[in-house]
């Protein structure tokens, strides 16, 4: 049986694909800066955008699909491919989200999302009703199971090496083609035979319109989320006093994507400055970068010690700050605090956590969080 697409709806089904994958690991990355060890609400969140985009763009692209008979959806079945493909990403989401960093940990979590995309695909293609039979040819379906493990551990590779907001749009590109690519190889390899005698349904029935209606529902959850993620950053208001006792009034900078402060209106350039603006006596000072020893959380913004022990007040929050230093000299080693690894000191272990002493800093210790400690130990060589 001879069967074509809607292209507007195979366009449609590709955006579901990479909003929401876009929204996923815009929240993968916010756990990994967490403050917790493993931030259950962002985890759940990040999986029910992949996890939900990969079941409603699989449904919007069947939706497209042109079919000289009319096929209807077993309500218990579509459930379950939804549920299987969020669990089972919410597994490689936990794996690629927290613990040390590794292209190891990338890989096993890159081919079980890809598995969770096709078996998501096959489930979901089983709630299909009607008076046809569907067979798969092998070659197809294990092609469209390597696309999706390959692209889903190349897309969360990008996601985690990357940085910027650059890392999450590439990385939600190669996700939502992956998850695209996977459905629709499989389709090129999908046959239906036509069948004479009438089908009878004894389970619940999901029609063609009540499934667009459900999907479309679906698509406007996360639609909504990966736009949530892209509001622009909050605007800065009167920062009253740092370390020294002096007075700040910024009202009218605002934080972008990266890191910098920019003033409503202006575009942010497409590079990173080699400097951090810091804030003393109401005016607007700047620090070589290789200069920053430490910087550290204070509040909504933060402290930069510079290699001549001064201390400075900065508008930007850590993480701000974390995305526009260079991840092979700077390393988050407490949830409140980065160390420039060219001015470590000294390092004591305290059974599993640890202190972390830098030059000149006159022995104020640095504390070393249990998650970052293996990692901190490896880049000193120790």
């Amino acid at each position: 049986m001879i069967f074509t697409y809607d292209p507007i709806l195979v366009i449609f089904s590709v955006i579901v694909a990479i909003f929401g994958a876009y929204t996923c690991f815009d929240l993968v990355i916010r756990i990994r800066k967490s403050e917790k060890a493993v931030n259950k609400t962002l985890l759940m969140g990040a999986a029910f955008a992949i996890g939900g985009s990969i079941w409603s763009m699989h449904f919007v692209a069947m939706l497209a699909v042109q079919l000289p008979i009319i096929i209807r959806y077993d309500l218990l079945m579509t459930l379950i491919s939804g549920l299987v493909s969020v669990l089972m990403t919410a597994v490689a989401l936990l794996i690629v989200s927290t613990g040390t960093y590794s292209f190891k940990r990338i890989v096993v979590a890159g081919i079980i999302m890809g598995l969770g995309i096709s078996s998501m695909h096959y489930v979901g293609m089983a709630a299909i009703r009607g008076n046809c039979n569907i067979s798969y040819s092998y070659v197809w379906v294990a092609i469209s199971i390597g696309i999706g493990m390959a692209a889903s551990t190349a897309s969360l590779w990008s996601a985690m090496a990357l940085h910027g907001v650059w890392r999450r749009i590439v990385a939600a590109l190669v996700m939502g083609i992956s998850i695209s690519g996977v459905h629709y190889t499989s389709m090129a390899g999908t046959t239906f035979l036509a069948i004479d005698k009438a089908i009878i349904f004894s389970q619940p029935i999901l029609s063609p319109f009540s499934l667009g209606l459900v999907t479309a529902i679906s698509t406007f959850i996360i639609l909504g989320g990966a736009l949530l993620t892209l509001v622009p950053g909050r605007k800065l208001g009167s920062v009253k006093g740092d370390q020294k006792g002096n007075h700040h009034a910024d009202a009218d900078l605002q934080l972008t994507d990266t890191g910098h402060l920019t003033e409503p209106g202006i575009t942010e350039p497409d590079f990173h400055i080699d400097k951090l603006p810091v804030l003393r006596n109401q005016k607007t000072y700047f620090v070589d970068i290789a200069d920053v020893v430490s910087v550290s959380a204070d509040g909504h913004y933060t402290t930069v010690q510079s290699k001549d022990n001064e201390y400075h007040f900065c508008s930007h929050s850590l993480s701000r700050v974390e995305e526009v230093l260079d991840p092979q000299v700077f390393l988050r080693v407490h949830r409140s605090h980065i160390v420039n690894l060219n001015h470590v000191e000294s390092f004591e272990r305290q059974h599993d956590k640890g202190l972390v002493f830098m030059c000149g800093d006159e022995g104020r210790p640095i504390p070393v969080s249990r998650t970052n400690i293996g990692k901190l130990q490896s880049v000193l060589g120790i």
